[in-house]
């Protein structure tokens, strides 16, 4: 390239060509902090990537972009692949970005984000699993650091709340390298004691520090607790994956041991609003019963008490002698069969038939004969009458034909 003059366009695509040539150019890893993100109705997205010194412009095309698994914003620390070219028609060069991810902090927070998306997916997090905090309590228990402004609150405010209550506390640092192993150590040791209520505090702090809460062994760990745990690690707007396992959330260690125990003021209360509603209650009976007596006292019984018993003694009177009549009634239609059956008793009575000449016959056996096959000529026959007894002979005797 050595003419004397050259166009514009003819200088820009001899550097293209020398962009096009660098193997280093065709494929850069570079990693800054996102400026100016702007998504045009194509899909594309154009941006710059800075550092503390200096910037680049970038293009990421809509077929890559769509692959994405964040949505970029300023001030997003991303770590970006593409190659670097020149752009023919304004001479610029600048980056052209096929892949981009998260790096640093963005780049933890998406894992935080994956993790929490994970233990939602398997149901952790369920409202169906939350539990209500039992609150008149005989033990809590405190997870937090030992001497901390946490454990001060909690305990100063549960016994103030409610003093009834047992305190076991159970030692853990609360941020750092080695909290997420303490404190599932002291989750471990709590559920070996009788709660009724476990809570998890700290007095807030940033978002690295509370990292520790959001360990997964601890977050799983939680959610098979046995009572139910109160989650009291962040301010208002820092929400850890403990936050979101626990049966209940508190902004501040205060606020946990107000969800934890009843006040002693609302026992006083509502024990005063039952003692004036018992006392209500039998001041009203005792004026029902005196209505009630003054009632009873009115009526003829209480003025006349003769007049009750003069009328049941003319009702008994009465029935006496209804059931007298009706005895009478009786014995006299059971004196009238028992006269008839008599007569018919006397009608089949043996001594009535024998006066009228009939006689009966008995053999040497005693059987009383009915037929003449049944003595033999010479027997000797016992013959019964009205007035005494026969004995004879049979002689002859005939058959009738």
């Amino acid at each position: 390239m050595n003419k004397g003059v050259y166009s514009v366009s003819e200088l820009n695509t001899y550097i293209k060509n020398i962009f096009d040539k660098d193997a280093i150019l065709q494929h850069v890893k570079l990693e800054g902090e996102l400026r100016d993100v702007k998504v045009y109705p194509s899909g594309h997205m154009y941006f710059s990537l800075i550092d503390k010194e200096s910037s680049i412009s970038a293009v990421m095309f809509a077929s890559y972009r769509e692959h994405l698994k964040f949505k970029p914003k300023d001030g997003d620390s991303v770590t970006v692949t593409g190659n670097v070219n020149v752009y023919i028609k304004n001479g610029k060069y600048q980056i052209y970005v096929s892949h981009m991810e998260l790096s640093g902090e963005g780049a933890k927070l998406l894992a935080l984000l994956k993790l929490k998306e994970k233990l939602f997916k398997e149901g952790l997090f369920d409202p169906s699993h939350k539990r209500e905090i039992n609150l008149y309590p005989h033990n809590i228990g405190l997870i937090t650091a030992k001497g901390s402004a946490a454990e001060s609150d909690l305990v100063t405010n549960i016994h103030r709340r409610y003093p009834l209550v047992n305190i076991y506390t159970f030692y853990s640092s609360v941020q750092g390298e080695n909290a997420p192993f303490e404190l599932i150590r002291a989750l471990k040791l709590a559920y070996s004691y009788k709660l009724d209520t476990l809570i998890i505090g700290r007095g807030g702090g940033s978002t690295e520090d509370l990292d520790a809460f959001n360990n997964e062994e601890l977050v799983r760990l939680a959610y098979k607790s046995p009572f139910p745990i109160i989650a009291a690690v962040g301010h208002e707007i820092d929400y850890t994956l403990l936050d979101y396992v626990a049966d209940k959330r508190a902004s501040t260690p205060t606020g946990a041991a107000e969800l934890a125990t009843v006040d002693k003021r609302e026992i006083y209360e509502t024990l005063d609003n039952m003692q004036s509603i018992m006392e209500d209650s039998i001041l009203k009976r005792i004026q029902l019963i005196k209505d009630k007596l003054t009632l009873l006292s009115s009526r003829p019984f209480f003025k006349n008490p003769s007049t009750i018993y003069k009328d049941k003694l003319n009702e008994i009177k009465l029935i006496k002698e209804s059931l007298n009549n009706a005895m009478k009634l009786y014995l006299s239609n059971k004196t009238s069969d028992l006269r008839s059956v008599r007569e018919r008793l006397q009608g089949v009575n043996p001594k009535r038939v024998l006066d009228r000449g009939f006689a009966l016959l008995k053999g040497k056996n005693g059987k009383i004969v009915k037929k003449v096959s049944e003595i033999n000529v010479g027997e000797e026959i016992e013959t019964t009458l009205s007035d005494g007894k026969l004995y004879a002979n049979v002689s002859r005797k005939e058959k009738h034909v």
